[in-house]
Parts: structure tokens; sequence; C-alpha cells
């Protein structure tokens, strides 16, 4: 994927109901508000709906497996998970029962594993999909000599990315070692794909980051200036602005 401007005149523009923006690898859309989640095509038609008001507010929706979608509801420290129609195929998961008490964050792991981050041990728990522990990271606080304060979680490639506003994003391995920071500050969440790392900027400019080069770009920022979310999928690049417009745009590859 580049970050270079194509010719593309017909961009898609509808609007955005949601309070967050999730995409996954087929191209649909994801809004998701409070406790409820509506799935798009990128034709903007809706696809299928979710909805449950007894698991409180919807805090993380991770489809970076669209079959198998994680649901997490910090307010209740429970999660679930939804077929690709958002039909619940398991029961309510208390992580309370499993030792995730104080669990903040959550997202998908490889095998179906899920990594869990626990802001009072300061440690990234990774369990298996029959919930037992597989990986952890032990204490990011003692073994970094830093106060973590994390607000973001995701895993991909084989890497796993946890974001402190005022540390960076510190990089770990699929076993949870701790591997290197990146210098990036002030995020609330962040998109990986092949060798960017995509976020707004404090500007309200989408912007990503070169893992090879190591150099920033930015993505038509006089025409998209004021984005609140930003996602990739393949060639499509999904932007959501202060106006709760959403423009589907095409990059090059």
């Amino acid at each position: 994927m580049s970050f270079t401007c194509s010719v593309y005149s017909q961009v898609k523009t509808f609007p955005f109901n949601g309070l967050t923006l999730t995409t996954d690898q087929f191209g649909f859309y994801y809004e998701i508000k409070d406790t409820e989640i509506n799935k798009y095509s990128n034709s903007g038609i809706l696809d299928c709906s979710y909805s449950n008001n007894m698991l409180g507010v919807i805090a993380n929706v991770d489809v970076s497996n669209p079959q198998k979608i994680l649901v997490y509801f910090r307010d209740f420290t429970k999660i679930l998970i939804l077929d690709n129609t958002l039909s619940p195929t398991s029961e309510v998961i208390d992580l309370t029962t499993i030792e995730l008490d104080e669990t903040s964050l959550v997202c998908r792991s490889y095998n179906n594993g899920v990594w869990y981050y626990d802001p009072v041990r300061f440690e990234l728990i990774r369990k298996n999909q029959e919930l037992v522990t597989t990986n952890s990271s032990g204490n990011l606080a003692n073994i970094l000599n830093k106060n973590i304060q994390a607000n973001f979680l995701v895993e991909y490639n084989n890497k796993v990315y946890l974001n402190d506003t005022t540390n960076g994003i510190l990089v770990f391995d699929n076993f949870g070692t701790y591997l290197k920071t990146l210098p990036i500050f002030g995020l609330s969440n962040f998109q990986v794909r092949d060798k960017f790392l995509i976020y707004i900027n404090k500007s309200g400019e989408i912007e990503a980051y070169n893992f090879f080069t190591l150099e920033t770009s930015k993505y038509k920022p006089l025409k998209y200036n004021s984005v609140l979310s930003v996602r990739v999928e393949n060639s499509l690049i999904y932007i959501v602005n202060k106006k709760k417009q959403l423009f589907i745009d095409k990059i090059e590859q």
C-alpha cells in the first residue's frame, strides 16, 4: 500500500451515525454506538445489526476475523463472539471468572486467542480459545521503569501494539515479549496495515508512519483535515470527519 493519491472521482459519501468506526478485510464498515453495532457494505447498504442493552456500553469491537468478531463490554467485564451476521456464537464470557477482573483492554490474537491488558499489574495476558493462559508480558512498569497508562491494544502480523499517549506505542512479539517503543504520542487509536501505522495526528489530519523508513506522510491533508476516524482496507480508505460524514476514497496499491 502506498499513500500516494490516485485519480478516483467517485468518492462515496454517507452519513455516519456511530461513535466509532471499524472495517474488515472484505470492505464492510461498522458503526459502533453505545449498545449497538451496524454493519454496512462499502456501498452504504446495511447488511446486519447487533444490539444488547443488558451488557452495558460496547468498549471495543475487533473484526480482524470477520467470522469471529470480538465484542468487549468493559463496564461489565465481559466479552462476546459474533459471527459475520452479528449473531452470537458463544455464551457471554465473564472475565471475572477467569481471573481477569481488572481488564481494561482486549483484542483478538492468533489461533482464536485473545490478549487482555491488566492496568493494575501492568501486564499483557494471552489466553487461547479454551481460556487457558499461554503467554504474558510480566509487569511492564517494572520492565520499562515507566508509568504505563494504556488506552488501545491490537495484534497484527505477529506483533502486539499497546498504546500509551505519553510513552508512545509499545511493540511486543506474539509471545508478549517487549521489542521496542514507537515514538508516536497522543493517540487514542490507530490501524496497522502492511508496512504502515495509520492514525489521526493532533491537527486532525490522516498520517501514516512507515515502519521501514521511519518517516511519516499525510493523506490529502487539504481535503481531509478535520478527521475523527480513518481505516484502510485493500484499495479503499474510510474517513469520518467532524461533521459525521463518512467518505470512502481510493488509494494506490
